[in-house]
């Protein structure tokens, strides 16, 4: 039950993230919100809680973003694989070293995203764009992250270790 209230949660920021800020006029820095609940649930949860938080995730963004059918689902599996692979050799300590991988995962996704709109469209003219906005979107995410990770420790040394 705790984890739906931890997973419903993240999902409305999402849902904030992909609709809501597509209305405000910045437009440098968006941050990626989903990044942080998948790290958060591979290296602090179990990997079957990342991949619930990698596919509702994914999917969400996927159905609120106007990207190519099933990329946003691709690169947060992606991110989920990459976790999973090197999470027996890095260590998250704390909410900065936490804040740090968050923002290093929203560069991988970018460039996840553009691997996979070239190999399947041979698109080129976007690489500058999303380029261009992927360092800002990190930065701020890993911003955000800071936040995130204190209030997912406190709720999870509140309720999850009541088991």
């Amino acid at each position: 039950m705790r984890r739906i209230i931890c997973l419903a949660f993240g999902v409305f920021l999402t849902v904030c993230e992909s609709s809501l800020f597509s209305f405000l006029p910045i437009e440098l820095a968006k941050p990626d919100l989903g990044a942080p609940f998948i790290i958060y649930g591979v290296f602090f949860l179990s990997p079957f809680d990342g991949l619930i938080a990698a596919v509702l995730f994914g999917f969400t963004q996927e159905v609120l973003s106007n990207g190519p059918p099933g990329s946003m689902l691709f690169t947060s599996v992606g991110l989920l694989l990459t976790c999973l692979f090197v999470k027996s050799r890095l260590y998250i300590e704390s909410r900065y070293t936490f804040s740090l991988v968050c923002a290093g995962s929203v560069l991988f996704e970018s460039l996840l995203f553009l691997a996979l709109s070239l190999l399947s469209k041979g698109e080129t003219r976007d690489i500058f764009n999303v380029l261009l906005y992927a360092v800002p979107d990190a930065i701020v995410t890993a911003f955000v992250a800071l936040f995130l990770f204190s209030f997912l420790e406190r709720f999870r040394v509140r309720y999850f270790s009541r088991v």
